[in-house]
């Protein structure tokens, strides 16, 4: 089942000598303010190789030969491409972009560039990317973490969302506790924002023929990003369509008409149910974010970030809250699937518990990847599992 949104080297010598493969790590930075830039995408020209930042701006590269150049981008940020000849410490800082922000929406720009994405979307879903990618998910109950799960996918995807995954590596630790989420990553791999199978005149999604019928759209700005005109649309939906609002805004292209970043705050996109009758969920609500870089054949999904929050009722006892968050990065994309793996379609429903017990756990998977790399905050989490003695198959 399906949920939808409302979603060069350059050298001067002729002989060139052996490249090192090397590790690079760094940091992004906002030029103007000195700020992390969190989630920016930075990649190795010409290669597959790439990651995304972490929450504090923070990255890491490994097995990279130098001298290299890095392509760095984020949405509020000018692209910029960096040359780096040496595997020390770099920081790398990005002008923001430009905003225009228009008084007036003039007449249906807002709908019209909306339908232009969706048709957009229509040709560009055909094209298929493979890659790796890494999922990470916090359960917290009254603000302490008691569960981390954390997974490395093979990944079938369009510029739509996720189609398809196979579970490559995974690991998880979990404190003895009320609740725990056995298949929370339904929601980041479930949610298109297009399905070439569904009528976009009764999906009631954000990116379809008839959005104004079901939203109200707000122009918020055109970012300017050295050719690229960015625009962002605020939408809130419309109470006949849904009786309580969900709000949140998409990046389209003005040229392209690709859509690189989409986000919604909903307080029914998830419902937690769970198998013990006393517990009663209520004052849910939740925010999803999917951001996309833009390619010549339709836009590559560059990141996922899922966030649940509310309160659980218990007969004659107080009431827990309950907090879940995943973020999940893509990289190493490829055009062509990975050997003898099979892709179990992105809306079926699995325990990822006990899909992470049947894997076999390889350290190396770990140690070596990129992605993988922590914020301090999630260091501090991982540091308490370890202290408890509470993990499974997640080894310090």
């Amino acid at each position: 089942m399906k949920f939808f949104l409302i979603a060069s080297v350059l050298l001067a010598t002729i002989i060139r000598p052996a490249a090192a493969q090397t590790r690079l790590s760094g940091k992004i930075l906002d030029a103007a303010t000195g700020q992390a830039v969190p989630y920016a995408s930075i990649s190795v020209l010409n290669t597959t190789a790439g990651t995304t930042s972490n929450a504090e701006g923070e990255f890491e590269l490994r097995g990279i030969a130098l001298p290299a150049r890095l392509v760095v981008s984020e949405l509020g940020h000018e692209r910029d491409t960096v040359a780096v000849a040496a595997a020390t410490p770099l920081q790398l800082k990005l002008k923001p972009a430009s905003v225009m922000l228009p008084e007036v929406a003039l007449g249906t720009y807002t709908e019209e560039l909306i339908k232009q994405a969706y048709r957009q979307l229509q040709r560009s879903s055909l094209t298929k990317r493979y890659s790796q990618a890494f999922y990470r998910q916090i359960t917290r109950l009254e603000g302490q973490p008691t569960e981390v799960q954390e997974m490395i996918w093979h990944a079938k995807t369009t510029s739509g969302g996720i189609e398809g995954t196979a579970m490559a590596q995974g690991r998880f630790a979990a404190k003895k506790a009320l609740l725990q989420f056995n298949n929370f990553s339904i929601f980041t791999k479930s949610i298109v924002l297009f399905n070439p199978l569904v009528d976009s005149t009764q999906q009631g999604g954000v990116v379809s023929l008839n959005v104004a019928r079901d939203y109200t759209l707000k122009l918020l700005g055109v970012t300017q990003s050295g050719s690229q005109n960015l625009v962002q649309i605020g939408f809130v939906s419309k109470s006949t369509f849904s009786p309580t609002p969900n709000r949140g805004t998409i990046t389209i292209d003005e040229a392209t008409h690709q859509v690189l970043h989409f986000r919604v705050e909903s307080q029914n996109l998830i419902h937690i149910k769970s198998n013990n009758p006393i517990f009663k969920f209520k004052a849910e609500s939740s925010v999803y974010e999917m951001a996309f870089q833009p390619s010549a054949t339709g836009a590559t999904l560059d990141y996922i970030k899922a966030s649940y929050q509310g309160t659980v009722g218990r007969m004659l006892k107080e009431d827990i809250n309950l907090q879940a968050s995943s973020f999940t990065s893509f990289y190493a994309v490829q055009s062509a699937p990975a050997s003898g793996v099979t892709y179990d379609a992105a809306g079926k429903v699995r325990s990822d518990l006990e899909a992470i017990k049947k894997t076999t756990y390889d350290a190396t998977a770990w140690q070596n990847n990129s992605a993988v790399k922590r914020t301090p905050l999630e260091e501090e989490v991982i540091k308490s599992f370890e202290q408890k003695g509470a993990f499974g198959t997640m080894l310090p």
